[in-house]
C-alpha cells in the first residue's frame, strides 16, 4: 500500500467524524432474460479515525479475501508505517514504510511481503521520490517478477502546487502523459492526454464544484464521447451520504457511506 492509497481514504474525512463504512454497485444488464440489476462492487471499506483525524486503521472486502490495515505516526503526525493482515487470522500480508526528507517530504515508499507460514519476507515494491524546484520524479521498482522492472513518472507543479503535468515512462517509452489547466481558484478545468509525439489523443472538460465536490466532466476523443455527472445527497452535517454516477444522463455507479462521529 502507497500514499496515493491512503491519501484517497485521508482525503474523506471531515472534523468530527469517527467512522466512515463505505459500499459500492453499478447497474448491470442481464440479456437473457433481459433484466436490469444492481450488482455489488469490491473495493469496499471501512476507515476509522481518531478524534484529531488520524486513519487508525481500515477495513476492505475484496472478491478473494478480507484484509484490514493498521496505520503508525511518528510524534510528529507523519505516517511511517502501514502494516496489512488477513482479517479472519490476523497473519501479516505485507509492511509499507515511508520516509521523509528533511523538509517533511516523502523520500521513499517500500513495501515488504510476508511469505505466508515462515517469517521471511522480501521488498515486493520501491518509490523513491527527488525533487527539483517546481518538478518531481518518482522512480517506481517492482522486484516481483522474474525480471525486476521499473518506470519514473516525472511531474510538474504550479506556484501553489496543483500539478500541471505528468509523465510516465518505462523502458518500452511512454505510458502516459496528461497536462492539465486550472481556472483562478485552482478549481481543475481540463486534462489533456497526450500520445508520445505530444498530440492530444483525449480531453477532459470538468464542471464547476458543487458544494467543493466534482460534479462531472465531458470526455471527448477520436473514439468515444461521452458525458458524466456526479449527483449527491447529503445528511444533516452537509457530510455526502450518496452518490450517482451516470453516464450520458443513465445512472451507473452507486456509492453509499454510512458515518459515525465522536
Amino acid at each position: 500500500m502507497f500514499l496515493e492509497d491512503i491519501e484517497k481514504y485521508t482525503s474523506q474525512y471531515q472534523k468530527g467524524m469517527k467512522k466512515i463504512t463505505f459500499r459500492s454497485s453499478y447497474l448491470k444488464l442481464l440479456k437473457e432474460p433481459i433484466e436490469i440489476k444492481i450488482d455489488k462492487v469490491y473495493g469496499n471499506y471501512e476507515l476509522v479515525f481518531n478524534n484529531n483525524g488520524l486513519l487508525l486503521h481500515s477495513v476492505h472486502n475484496e472478491q478473494n479475501n478480507n484484509f484490514k490495515v493498521i496505520y503508525g505516526y511518528n510524534n510528529k503526525g507523519f505516517l511511517i508505517t502501514a502494516m496489512k493482515l488477513f482479517c479472519e487470522k490476523n497473519v501479516l500480508i505485507s509492511r509499507s514504510e515511508f520516509k521523509y526528507n528533511n523538509r517533511g517530504k516523502i523520500e521513499t515508499e517500500t513495501v515488504y511481503k510476508f511469505c505466508l507460514g515462515t517469517n521471511d519476507y522480501k521488498i515486493i515494491e520501491c518509490h523513491t521520490h527527488t525533487y527539483e524546484e517546481n518538478k518531481r520524479t518518482i522512480t517506481v521498482k517492482n522486484y516481483e517478477d522474474e525480471k525486476d522492472t521499473f518506470f519514473c513518472v516525472y511531474l510538474t507543479y504550479n506556484n501553489i502546487g496543483n500539478v500541471i503535468e505528468e509523465k510516465a515512462l518505462d523502458i518500452g517509452g511512454l505510458v502516459y502523459w496528461n497536462k492539465k489547466e486550472y481556472d483562478n481558484d485552482n478549481n481543475l478545468l481540463k486534462e489533456i492526454s497526450l500520445d508520445e509525439n505530444g498530440v492530444q489523443d483525449c480531453l477532459y472538460e470538468f464542471f464547476p464544484l458543487k458544494n467543493n465536490l466534482e460534479s462531472g466532466y465531458v470526455c471527448k476523443s477520436a473514439e468515444t464521447n461521452y458525458r458524466r455527472d456526479y449527483s449527491f445527497t447529503f445528511n444533516e452535517k452537509n457530510h455526502w451520504i450518496n452518490k450517482v454516477i451516470m453516464n450520458d444522463g443513465g445512472p451507473r455507479y452507486f456509492y453509499d457511506r454510512e458515518i459515525e462521529y465522536y
